[in-house]
């Protein structure tokens, strides 16, 4: 009996969307019908103008003189066929209801021929003019001339019979009921399909009927295109996160096995140096992996403190400039005597030193790094720009990217694991600042930080 499951229409979006709008419509169309029924008169009477009363009174003065109803019947539709209607009205019975309209209520004639001035009654396209009395013997008669107005153009819904209106209607209705449900279930249908075949591991699988929308239902195509491609793009920045760093690592565990294997076979201390520096290499690299994960889980705790920006950040220049040195580069520093911000002091100095070691390894030697604090209304903005090769425009955004190096190359001036600018950005975002890179055109690249003046945590 599990094929009747897959009959369910209530297993289905589709069905349950194309029974619940068609209930509805059904519901409308019923309701009109009985209310129109209700408050909707077909019939219609209406008083008869006396000239024309006159007229057609003259009219039955030829056949006054016949001596029963039959002979009157006869005479009648021998002169006019099928315009004279003809009713006893001391029976109160119709002698000519094959003159009638099908869905015409007789008992409006015995009624009109109690009246003595005679009315307008129209039906549909058929009007009566009458009653017109007659005594011929002992019958009393009234006489109802009958005309039938041109039938209405076929498109007028007043002239459709009612149950061909209805399954009109019935017809109508489900068939725009199953395409309103169709238009929401098959784009739907589209996004579950792509999705199970992105959790199948085809990376590449995208919606592309479903975004040409322009509703809600496109805004979700769009929003799940846009989240295929963050999570394509951090899986694969993950993957090469795995080959860098597997590299990184054997390349100082190498050297330091080597060193080792040196001091074991000299018997002497002179490889200690060397061991202890790709050691602390391995830590710093640990220690990058480390603070980011904790940044990106929102697990760092971070401690706010007011303190003085500018001597901060003369402090850190003072650390780096050894190696500054080292290559004959010029860290220029422009900035207020005090600077105040409310902050937190250990990460934006994690972040500035990234930047600045950035500026440092690639800006060429003999060149100038220029650092630049200004106060701008309720924030503070540092500028920091070497003159090294700069970036190509398409790859500023993504240098904030974790796991991201616009090198591919793994040599020790190139390499790195890719944390640093995202552990920057990652520390101005809890900060509730902004941070951007810029190519100058001159050449080189700048890392501005935009910081309020109280990133206010709580």
């Amino acid at each position: 009996m599990n094929w009747l499951g897959y009959l369910n229409p209530f297993h289905y979006l589709a069905g349950r969307i194309f029974l619940w709008f068609w209930l509805v419509l059904l519901t409308a169309v019923f309701g009109t019908l009985a209310l129109s029924r209700a408050l909707v008169e077909q019939t219609e009477i209406r008083r008869l103008p006396h000239n024309i009363a006159q007229q057609l009174q003259q009219q039955l003065q030829p056949f006054a003189d016949s001596r029963d109803s039959a002979e009157l019947i006869t005479r009648l539709q021998q002169h006019r066929p099928d315009r004279w209607l003809v009713v006893n009205a001391d029976s109160n019975s119709v002698l000519t209801p094959d003159l009638l309209p099908r869905d015409f209520d007789q008992n409006w004639l015995t009624e009109l021929s109690q009246l003595s001035r005679p009315r307008w009654l129209k039906h549909h396209n058929t009007s009566l003019a009458g009653p017109f009395l007659l005594q011929l013997g002992e019958e009393n008669l009234a006489l109802y001339q009958k005309r039938q107005r041109p039938p209405q153009p076929w498109w007028r819904l007043s002239e459709i019979p009612q149950h061909v209106l209805l399954l009109f209607t019935l017809l109508i209705s489900a068939v725009a009921s199953l395409i309103l449900a169709l238009s929401i279930s098959r784009p739907l249908r589209e996004l579950l399909q792509r999705n199970l075949a992105f959790a199948d591991g085809k990376l590449d699988s995208r919606v592309s009927n479903l975004i040409k929308r322009k509703d809600e239902l496109g805004r979700l195509g769009h929003s799940f295109n846009t989240m295929a491609e963050r999570i394509s793009a951090l899986l694969t920045n993950q993957q090469r996160l795995l080959r860098d760093i597997s590299h990184e690592l054997r390349s100082p565990l190498a050297r330091a096995q080597l060193a080792l294997g040196l001091t074991e076979r000299q018997n002497n201390m002179e490889q200690l140096p060397r061991l202890k520096q790709e050691l602390d290499r391995l830590d710093v690299m640990l220690d990058e992996l480390l603070t980011f994960s904790k940044l990106d889980a929102g697990q760092y705790q971070l401690q706010q403190q007011r303190f003085d920006l500018s001597e901060l950040l003369a402090d850190i220049i003072d650390v780096n400039k050894v190696e500054a040195d080292a290559k004959q580069q010029t860290i220029k520093l422009t900035a207020p005597n005090v600077a105040e911000i409310v902050a937190d002091s250990r990460l934006l100095a994690r972040a500035i030193e990234n930047i600045l070691r950035n500026a440092i390894k690639y800006g060429p030697p003999r060149s100038d790094i220029s650092c630049t604090l200004q106060q701008q209304q309720q924030q503070l903005q540092l500028t920091i720009c070497d003159q090294g090769p700069g970036i190509a425009a398409e790859q500023l955004e993504a240098v904030f990217e974790p796991f991201y190096r616009v090198s591919d190359s793994r040599t020790a001036s190139t390499g790195g694991t890719g944390l640093g600018l995202a552990i920057v950005a990652q520390i101005v975002r809890q900060h509730r600042g902004t941070v951007v890179a810029e190519t100058r055109s001159e050449g080189g690249l700048c890392i501005r930080l935009t910081l309020p003046l109280n990133c206010g945590f709580g």
